[in-house]
């Protein structure tokens, strides 16, 4: 447990650095999710299968976790096998510094994937009084071969937030996969549009997606977000005068994916449960690994090399963050 006077965070080194618990001291709000059907990691996750993604569903607790090389879907790493947002979201990390003085606390960790030459580094910083959690993320690329990567981070947001809350983000475009069963879908499969606003595939109606529904409203939606002013968002709640935000470079991440679910998935992973949304910064748009590098849509990492990024994230009030007055109205 990382704590200062604002905010506490639970790291989860043993299962791919995930980050557990997020709470604002002041209101003893808990922005992580937190999934009913949740089991316990299993102890080979190498073997776990994946068949319709049960490789992350089994295991899914609710947490914020990160995805590489291979963005979202499971499929073939230039010949490895590799499930549903990637292996180094299941694998135990190492703990490799703990540093503190008497203004900053850093805590490093160290994830080595084990079907590819990836290692990944974070470095975790708070300071005395200051709301906010520095990163500094990066990918290390062991090999003698230039490697593309799709990489993401994934916090999966939950919690009282929720309730009455909306997704501010300064983005131009809103985007829908073209999914492969297109029925399955509550928006219409490929839409491309003017964010926030996205068409219902059965009704035509147009959803505003800043809009986190009501718990047990049945909705679903999945959307990607780009052309951003700049690489920031937030899950704002206007009643509780309290924010989530996250702050990114979105010339390395120049997207962001949202999943947003209040009941909507009926059958398995959820079985009509959970409140969720996620605010995904990615390097690559949704798509398939393969065709994602024949369109030229990942991030390269030079042979022996390594590419870091840094992020902010917090709670955020109205008076804190004047971004909330900027954005709440587009």
């Amino acid at each position: 447990m990382l704590e200062n006077t604002a905010f506490q965070v639970e790291i989860w080194p043993d299962k791919g650095g995930a980050i557990t618990r997020y709470v604002d001291r002041a209101s003893a709000v808990d922005v992580i999710w937190r999934n009913p059907y949740g089991q316990p990691p299993r102890l080979r996750p190498l073997d776990q299968p994946m068949v319709g993604g049960s490789d992350l569903y089994d295991v899914m607790d609710g947490s914020w976790y990160v995805s590489l090389p291979n963005g979202f879907f499971a499929g073939s790493y230039l010949g490895a096998p590799l499930g549903t947002h990637g292996e180094l979201r299941s694998l135990p990390w190492d703990v490799t510094a703990i540093e503190a003085d008497a203004e900053e606390l850093r805590v490093s960790l160290t994830g080595r994937s084990v079907r590819t030459p990836l290692l990944y580094h974070r470095t975790l910083t708070l300071r005395r009084d200051d709301p906010k959690l520095y990163w500094r993320e990066a990918v290390e690329n062991r090999s003698q071969l230039t490697l593309p990567v799709a990489w993401l981070q994934h916090p999966t947001f939950g919690g009282p937030l929720l309730a009455g809350a909306r997704l501010l983000v300064p983005a131009r475009t809103v985007r829908v996969g073209v999914a492969d069963d297109p029925a399955s879908l509550q928006l219409q499969s490929g839409y491309h549009g003017e964010w926030p606003w996205v068409r219902e595939r059965e009704s035509g109606v147009m959803r505003d997606c800043r809009v986190v529904p009501p718990l047990g409203s049945g909705r679903d939606h999945s959307v990607q977000v780009t052309d951003l002013r700049e690489g920031w968002g937030c899950v704002w709640n206007e009643g509780r005068n309290l924010g989530f935000a996250l702050e990114w470079d979105c010339t390395r991440f120049p997207y962001a994916w949202s999943w947003n679910s209040a009941g909507g998935i009926a059958h398995y992973p959820l079985w009509g449960e959970g409140h969720i949304i996620t605010l995904q910064p990615s390097t690559s748009p949704v798509g398939r690994f393969e065709a994602l590098v024949q369109a030229g849509d990942v991030l390269e990492v030079p042979a022996g090399e390594t590419v870091s990024t840094q992020m902010v994230s917090g709670f955020v009030t109205r008076e804190s963050e004047p971004r909330i007055s900027q954005y709440s109205s587009t």
